[in-house]
This record gives C-alpha cells, structure tokens and sequence, in this order.
C-alpha cells in the first residue's frame, strides 16, 4: 500500500493514481475523487475543510469508492448543516469500517443524521469525541453501534452528555463495556437533567391529580 499526500490536483502524476490506495486529501482533491474506486483508506483530518469542502467531497465520493474501509474526518470545522450530504455518502459504504468525526461541531442534529445511515455498515470504529453532542445524540449512536457483532470501539469522550445520560449509555453498555471509551473528558450538562426532572415533575403532578 502506498500513502501518497495529494494536495494539488495537477502535482500527482496519474500512475500514482493507479497504485494507491491510502490518500490524505485536501478540498483540492474532491473532483478527481470520482473516479478513484480503489480507494480503502482516506484521511480528511485537519485540513479545514469546513462546510463547503466536507460536502464537495463527500459528493464526489458518493458514487466512488465502494470498497472504503476507513474515513478520517476530524478536526475539519464541520456543522451539522454538512451532516445530511455526509450521511448520504456514507450510506453508500457497506464495507465502512472506522469512522472519525472528532472535533467538529455536528451537535445532536448532525450525528442524529449520520446515525441513520450506519445500519448496514460493518463498523468497528467510531469516534464522535469533541462534537458538543448531548443527551440525545449520544444515546442515538450507543443504541445503533452496540448491536454490530463486529464493534470494537466508540469515542465519545469530550461532549456535553448530562450525567443522566452518561448513566443510561453505561447502561447500553452492559455487556460490553470495553466497546466504550472512556468519559472522563465530557462536560457535565445540567440542562438535560433539569429537563428530565421537570418532566419527573410534571408526570408526577398529572399522577396526583388524577387520583
């Protein structure tokens, strides 16, 4: 396997094309990337892709690629406005591997989209670490990772989980407590677990008045 850096479209010869397939890539690269469907490893991470790049590169590589195993994305600026194109792509990966979206700013919004495309993926890895995720978004992701028979490994270190939802994603990993990573990084958020007591609160009021 031969690791190439293409950074210029116009600086890589084409017979490199022809023998690789690990690739670090810039936005750059995201018009050849059609055409590269040999590809098993990309790497992504800190190359300030923000919004724009993320999603011209995801479309390129769309309909390219089908034996991709590895997707390196961290660190790159993305929203959650990005997470519907990402999602699209990598429904098309069902031989996808590892996942890293660390240090980004998808939010729940945008990892509850991605979510929904990881059902028929073959996945061992994800890394969501450092991408302000709550409550919602984590359990969403535990919920879908945690039933693959081939999980090694999720990272969610670094988020904003309440300490309620730290315990119900504990929970999740039960039986397997080794698929997930530590969370001694996350910052406690008070405002899911106000939510939760005020609805505690209001069922229970309900409850008294009804008898």
């Amino acid at each position: 396997m031969v690791d190439t850096s293409l950074t210029n479209e116009d600086t890589i010869e084409e017979t490199a094309f022809e023998t690789c397939t690990h690739i670090k890539v810039g936005v750059s690269m995201s018009k050849p990337f059609s055409s590269f469907s040999f590809l098993t490893v990309i790497n992504l991470s800190y190359t300030n892709l923000e919004n724009g790049g993320a999603i011209a590169l995801v479309n390129a590589l769309k309909n390219s690629a089908p034996s991709l195993q590895v997707i390196e994305m961290a660190g790159n600026n993305i929203t959650y406005e990005a997470a519907p194109a990402i999602a699209v792509c990598l429904a098309a990966k069902r031989h996808l591997k590892k996942l890293n979206l660390s240090e980004n700013d998808l939010k729940d919004e945008g990892c509850v989209e991605i979510v929904k495309s990881m059902e028929d993926w073959e996945l061992e890895y994800v890394d969501m670490s450092y991408n302000d995720l709550r409550r919602e978004g984590a359990l969403r992701l535990a919920r879908v990772v945690v039933k693959k028979g081939s999980f090694k490994m999720l990272n969610i270190d670094g988020n904003m989980i309440s300490l309620k939802g730290i315990e119900e994603i504990k929970v999740i990993f039960t039986n397997c407590p080794k698929l997930l990573g530590p969370l001694d990084k996350n910052v406690y958020n008070v405002d899911d677990d106000d939510d939760l007591r005020e609805n505690d609160e209001d069922e229970f009021v309900s409850v008294f008045i009804f008898y």
